[in-house]
């Protein structure tokens, strides 16, 4: 009879009505609605191992604590307050990555100038890099390795609150040449991509005479001419350092970073995109 699936089909929904209920109650719940697709053009600031800063038309500034430091004694001035993360050195003309294999050290470092030991209380992030003030020298636990790109690094992937004690150098260079594969890797870029840049390096570096006067050229560009911050910068096309620098003059650091190191590279100069906190 019709009335035998009606009954049956009724006494399932009232069995599972204190399921939905509980669900409803205690679970949480996706704003919007269930079938819209996210939207990609939007993020909120923190650190990755990827950077695509033509991606981004918004960025939000989070409050959510990255990490805590306690000094032992007196804070170093806030110009040497840098914290190093991720080092990005691949670059497909669009993202910046961090490289897939470790290179060859550098020969050496000197340090200079005052050290300053602290504790580091680092929030878990599901992530292998460790922060330390530019530039660590020595810590104690002995897990922690300090890679070729100056980061240091736990063994395993950060999944819960972890502290670790450090002493850092900020005054600091790196002595011996750069090794070939840290060279080739810092100077690499894809064929065919960012031309009008490539252009612009070569023009600049002509000009400038030496790679140090260069560099300085291209922090006077960014300085003088029409470039602006901002949080919310218009999205860039394929070629996003072209883009950017011949069209929108308008981003984030993340912008301003991927052009510059694109710029070095194509000029003949070996640069990478150190991210970290300020």
């Amino acid at each position: 009879p019709p009335q035998r699936p009606l009954r049956a089909t009724g006494a399932m929904l009232l069995r599972a009505l204190p399921f939905v209920v509980v669900l409803f109650l205690f679970f949480p719940r996706l704003e919007g609605r269930f079938w819209s697709l996210p939207d990609d053009s939007r993020a909120i600031s923190g650190l990755d191992e990827e950077m695509s800063p033509g991606d981004l038309s918004e960025l939000t500034l989070a409050d959510t604590v990255a990490f805590r430091v306690r000094f032992d004694g007196p804070l170093p001035p806030p110009v040497q307050r840098y914290w190093r993360g991720p080092v990005l050195s691949d670059f497909d003309g669009f993202t910046w990555r961090r490289p897939a294999f470790a290179t060859v050290p550098n020969s050496g470092v000197q340090l200079g100038g005052r050290g300053y030991d602290y504790t580091v209380t680092l929030e878990p992030h599901r992530r292998d890099w460790l922060f330390a003030l530019d530039l660590p020298a020595t810590w104690q636990d002995r897990s922690v390795r300090r890679e070729p790109d100056l980061m240091l690094a736990a063994p395993r992937p950060v999944g819960s609150v972890y502290s670790y004690r450090v002493r850092s150098y900020p005054q600091f260079r790196v002595t011996g040449a750069l090794p070939f594969t840290m060279r080739r890797l810092n100077l690499r870029l894809p064929a065919g991509r960012n031309p009008r840049a490539a252009a612009l390096a070569a023009r600049m570096r002509a000009g400038a005479g030496s790679d140090e006067r260069f560099i300085a050229a291209v922090l006077a560009m960014f300085r003088d001419q029409q470039f602006f911050y901002t949080l919310e910068p218009p999205r860039l096309d394929r070629d996003s350092v072209d883009d950017f620098l011949f069209n929108t003059r308008r981003g984030f650091c993340g912008h301003f970073a991927s052009a510059f190191t694109d710029l070095a590279r194509a000029a003949g100069v070996p640069a990478r995109v150190v991210t970290g906190y300020q």
